[in-house]
């Protein structure tokens, strides 16, 4: 049986391939203001980016639209993958 935070990892990793497939070149331009966001509620809680991921879900309707799901998964897929390199430099 697969450990839950991989299995929620290859989730957001799947919703970043459909966001790259989808909007090919336009991918890193469309994806930043959604990465913003995350920081900004991130830097404004003092929270890491699932705790200001959870609060953008909880508390406001950005990210209930399916089509902004995916934006919000795929920028939440390069803020860890940019955490997580960062970390393993």
């Amino acid at each position: 049986m697969q450990n839950k935070p991989f299995q929620n990892l290859l989730v957001l990793e799947q919703a970043r391939e459909t966001a790259k497939e989808t909007l090919l070149h336009k991918y890193d331009e469309v994806v930043a203001p959604f990465i913003h966001i995350i920081q900004q509620v991130m830097k404004a809680n003092n929270e890491n980016h699932f705790e200001a991921m959870k609060r953008i879900q909880d508390k406001t309707e950005l990210a209930n639209a399916p089509e902004k799901k995916i934006l919000f998964s795929a920028a939440l897929m390069e803020i860890v993958e940019e955490v997580n390199l960062k970390i393993l430099v």
